[in-house]
């Protein structure tokens, strides 16, 4: 590759820095809430923006990293504590179901909790801004866009489903799970 070509794929990986650090600090943004429903609707926005990243990510050309094997960017940051406080949040409807790969025959669902979702997003984000701010932009653009497709990307836009389930539900006809234990509303019909 050309020394132009790199150039713009770092100025490219850059950008993408910028926003995945933006998603990292608004999921940040979140820490210390324990109101289910201001939780349910951060989430919905940040795991939206991280999709929109790894769509953009998806649309480019399968990336090859710059060397064989991935440089240690230093130890991944522990966010077990973070995990089990938001499970704690999510209590009632953490846990959903979801068909893993809906080509395997027979297709067989299974169940998935959104809390787990939500850092193995996190967790993939951050290890690729390791790489960013150790001045391999090129680096951790691969690992996103490798990780969206290996990982995050699908159990991202699961929890976001299911999210967007329980919001609905809330809002809709105030069904179980609801967000707030107050008595669902009265059905209008």
């Amino acid at each position: 590759m050309s020394g132009t070509k790199d150039d713009e794929l770092e100025a490219v990986a850059n950008g993408f820095a910028e926003d995945v650090e933006a998603v990292l600090e608004g999921l940040r943004s979140l820490d210390g809430i324990t109101d289910p429903e201001e939780i349910v609707a951060g989430l919905l926005v940040e795991l939206s923006r991280a999709l929109t990243i790894g769509a953009r990510m998806a649309a480019m050309p399968r990336l090859v990293p710059p060397d064989r094997y991935e440089p240690d960017s230093g130890p991944d940051i522990d966010l077990d504590d973070t995990r089990v406080a938001l499970a704690t949040i999510l209590d009632g409807f953490d846990t959903y179901v979801e068909v893993f790969d809906p080509y395997d025959d027979p297709a067989a669902p299974a169940a998935y909790r959104i809390s787990d979702d939500v850092i193995s997003l996190t967790a993939a984000l951050a290890h690729g801004m390791q790489h960013a701010r150790a001045g391999r932009p090129i680096e951790a653009l691969w690992w996103w866009q490798f990780s969206f497709f290996s990982s995050w990307g699908g159990e991202t836009t699961s929890a976001l489903r299911a999210l967007q389930s329980v919001i609905a539900r809330d809002r809709i006809v105030g069904a179980i799970p609801a967000m707030s234990p107050e008595e669902p509303p009265l059905d209008p019909l």
